[in-house]
Order: structure tokens, then C-alpha cells, then sequence
């Protein structure tokens, strides 16, 4: 006797209705939950240090998303940053980063 194995896969909304996957026997396509630690991700709301947080695109998951964002200085949109921690699963903790492998574009 074959026993088959059925999973469903939750995806996005389509037309305002929530839509699953059913696969027969197959790997979905769903990425599982990944750490943002570590990430490199840019700033793109300012942050304010302890006063508030900021916005940050980070790269994860072969893709960008974006984080609500902490940092323990004030960090402007446009700086590039490292995820040193996570607050659950949509708030990051950042730090300011320079790329040691990447020199800075030149200045014109």
C-alpha cells in the first residue's frame, strides 16, 4: 500500500482572498523562516537612536523586505546597515555598516 503525503502551503492574498497551495508528494515552493541576522539591508525611514525607529529594506530570502528598524544612534536614509538582533518577527535591531571588501565609489 502507497501512502500519500499531502501539504498545504499558505500563500498571499489573490483578489482579497486567501489562496493555498495543495501539493501532492512535492516540495513547495515556500521559503521557511530565516534569521535576519547578519543581513546587510539600507535605511529608507530614518532612524531616531533611542527615540524612535526607522525603516530598513533588508536582503533575505533571495529577495528585499522590509523591518521596522532600531538602532542605538540616529541613522539617515541611505545608510547601509548590519541586522545585529531581532525584536519578533518584523523589528530588527541595525548598526551602521561599511562593506570591508567593497572600497568606497570614488567622490566627484
Amino acid at each position: 500500500m502507497t501512502t500519500l503525503r499531502y501539504s498545504v502551503v499558505p500563500r498571499i492574498f489573490e483578489r482579497g482572498y486567501p489562496v493555498v497551495e495543495v501539493t501532492r508528494g512535492k516540495r513547495s515552493g515556500v521559503v521557511a523562516n530565516v534569521s535576519a541576522i547578519g543581513c546587510i539591508g539600507v535605511v529608507i525611514v530614518a532612524t531616531r537612536g533611542e527615540a524612535g525607529p526607522g525603516e530598513v529594506l533588508v536582503k533575505i530570502r533571495g529577495g528585499s523586505e522590509a523591518f521596522i528598524a532600531w538602532s542605538p544612534e540616529p541613522l539617515p536614509k541611505g545608510t547601509t546597515v548590519l541586522v545585529i538582533d531581532e525584536r519578533g518577527s518584523r523589528a530588527v535591531d541595525v548598526s551602521a555598516w561599511t562593506d570591508p571588501l567593497r572600497p568606497d565609489p570614488p567622490n566627484p
